[in-house]
């Protein structure tokens, strides 16, 4: 039985969850389309800016921290999840001698705030309440400096059709709770008091075509940066004044 088998309704506490979807289906996360798009994201980020210290919330497996670490005017990236499993894999699967992980909780754990960046990938539909995130991301950043999301598109093109149809929006994965578009995100950061600065979106895969085959997904990605708000996922930056 897999693991997302096993967790069909959503977990307010989803370590265990994480713990066992990174130690019993590894194989899962080496996948060259989404190392592509992994790759995009970060890249697609340092258009925006050039931090020297970057933070990572909820590193997962660790590939893009070594990613960040890779570019010359990076100097250090700190990693935290929640995942004792995640960090221990992540160390041993993508160690660099500028990435720093440890285990963290956002509702427990503060950091001081000293990072130009502070980023996240699939991490904020995954928490029950997103100021939680905001409040977290918020104290680590430096005054100046951008808090990132990457996350899944509510509005991707399937569930614009799902709401013409009258129908609801559907979730990509039963552990998310909320799934966002990119003016929810900014209307939050509004209300923390943040800058939104940057948004763009990649990849778009719809139920309207058959699925991309792996030779496809770079024409899938471009295809969702061209058309942002459809996109299936999104990434908003904002700054902290």
């Amino acid at each position: 039985m897999s693991v997302h088998s096993r967790y069909q309704e959503p977990l307010k506490d989803q370590r265990q969850f994480f713990d066992e979807l990174i130690t019993e289906e590894w194989d899962s996360y080496l996948n060259e389309a989404w190392d592509y798009t992994r790759r995009y994201e970060v890249a697609r980020l340092l258009e925006f800016c050039k931090p020297a210290r970057v933070l990572d919330i909820g590193c997962g497996c660790g590939f893009h921290d070594v990613e960040f670490a890779s570019r010359e005017f990076v100097e250090s990236v700190d990693a935290i999840d929640y995942s004792q499993a995640s960090i221990r894999k992540a160390n041993e699967a993508y160690p660099h001698p500028n990435v720093f992980r440890h285990v963290a909780d956002l509702e427990t754990d503060r950091l001081e705030p000293q990072y130009d960046l502070v980023v996240s990938f699939q991490v904020i539909e995954h928490l029950v309440d997103a100021d939680v995130y905001f409040r977290f991301a918020i104290a680590a950043c430096r005054p100046g400096g951008a808090i990132a999301i990457m996350t899944p598109n509510t509005d991707r093109l399937d569930n614009r059709l799902r709401r013409w149809r009258g129908e609801k929006p559907a979730l990509v994965d039963p552990q998310h709770f909320h799934e966002y578009s990119i003016g929810e995100l900014k209307a939050i950061g509004r209300r923390h008091g943040l800058v939104p600065r940057d948004s763009f979106g990649h990849t778009l895969q719809s139920l309207l075509f058959p699925k991309l085959t792996p030779a496809d997904y770079r024409r899938s990605t471009r295809l969702g940066a061209a058309l942002p708000r459809l996109a299936n996922v999104i990434g908003v930056v904002l700054e902290k004044p």
